[in-house]
């Protein structure tokens, strides 16, 4: 039954059965690549030893598997040099050059790789697809959707790897690290840092809600809604903050990474709405979102049409006698007849 003053309604719906387009993910980890010299102790020059040694040392302290470390900076440096693809780059110094750039590559990543929680870099080389559907079940208890989850990964890990957009990432090693940014968002989302219930005051229609991104953030709101009711959205923020709107089964998508600041519509289900802003600025940015609910309008009920009263003239009503009060035979008095009317005359 709607609630007529607020316009709200909450709806305990069935989120984990949500049809949403979901990124795709490996079923397993990437296959260890060809390895690269960086053992510290090599016969290289006290340079390159104090410069593989500062390497090793910041990996551990990041707690990032050796492995994957490889994986990932060989992954940049053959893109970077096609005509090295597969290559293992030897220990002498004909190589010596392709090696400092293969560190410098490997210093510009690990710094990268910093801005991950330590539990998400300590789980590179590791995700699989059983791993995605475990964040799915457990932020769809919650009424937010996979494709929510994967807005704010996105925004994070696009923000540190911008030159990834539009390319297919997930199968190689870099793919791991989409994975550890959307782990931390997971994470986020469950502990309330990054999502948030709308919740209208008692007797209002709209709610506004504020605050600020910082760059590569983002944040989900969700607000528990009827169908037919008419929606108005409001977004007040930077051109770089990003916005989205989806329906409570996943079907329907208003917006989407949308630049668009306004939506009006009626509710097409019954559930949990979710609306997702993302930064792309490289500074901290404010928004403001303001979200208007209403019951739809009943329509007027027709005038009844009432029949006029008839108006009756009762039949005159004879006057008794009086009954002699003397033994003596009075003379005869006149019998009077009332000739009022017994009702007024009515009508509407």
């Amino acid at each position: 039954m709607l609630a007529g003053s607020a316009g709200l309604i909450w709806w305990g719906v069935n989120s984990g059965q949500r049809n949403v387009v979901e990124n795709p993910a490996p079923t397993s980890s990437p296959t260890p690549t060809q390895n690269q010299p960086v053992d510290p102790l090599a016969q290289y020059s006290p340079a390159e030893r104090q410069r593989k040694q500062r390497l090793s040392d910041r990996r551990q302290q990041l707690g990032i598997d050796e492995t994957f470390y490889v994986n990932l900076v060989n992954q940049f440096f053959w893109e970077k040099n096609p005509s090295l693809q597969g290559r293992t780059l030897s220990d002498g110094p004909e190589d010596e050059s392709l090696r400092a750039e293969w560190d410098k590559t490997a210093t510009s990543l690990l710094e990268k790789l910093s801005s991950l929680s330590g539990r998400a870099r300590r789980q590179l080389g590791t995700y699989t697809t059983a791993e995605r559907d475990r964040w799915k079940v457990e932020v769809n208890q919650i009424n937010v959707g996979s494709r929510s989850l994967f807005d704010l990964g996105d925004a994070a890990f696009f923000n540190v790897f911008p030159e990834q957009r539009g390319k297919k990432f997930i199968d190689k090693p870099i793919g791991q690290v989409w994975y550890g940014f959307v782990n931390d968002k997971f994470n986020a989302i469950l502990s309330k840092s990054a999502f948030q219930k709308i919740v209208f005051d008692p007797g209002a229609t709209s709610k506004t809600v504020s605050g600020t991104l910082q760059p590569g953030d983002g944040k989900v709101f969700i607000a528990g809604l009827a169908k037919e009711q008419s929606m108005e959205l409001k977004l007040e923020a930077n051109s770089q903050v990003l916005f989205s709107v989806y329906s409570p089964s996943g079907k329907i998508t208003f917006l989407e990474d949308s630049k668009q600041r306004s939506l009006s519509t009626k509710l097409p289900e019954n559930g949990f709405y979710e609306f997702v802003v993302v930064s792309t600025a490289s500074k901290p940015v404010d928004y403001q979102l303001s979200l208007t609910v209403e019951n739809p309008t009943p329509p007027p009920s027709p005038t009844p049409t009432t029949t006029p009263t008839e108006t009756t003239t009762p039949e005159p009503t004879p006057t008794s006698t009086p009954t002699p009060t003397e033994a003596t035979t009075p003379e005869p008095t006149p019998t009077q007849t009332d000739s009022s009317k017994g009702a007024e005359e009515q009508g509407n």
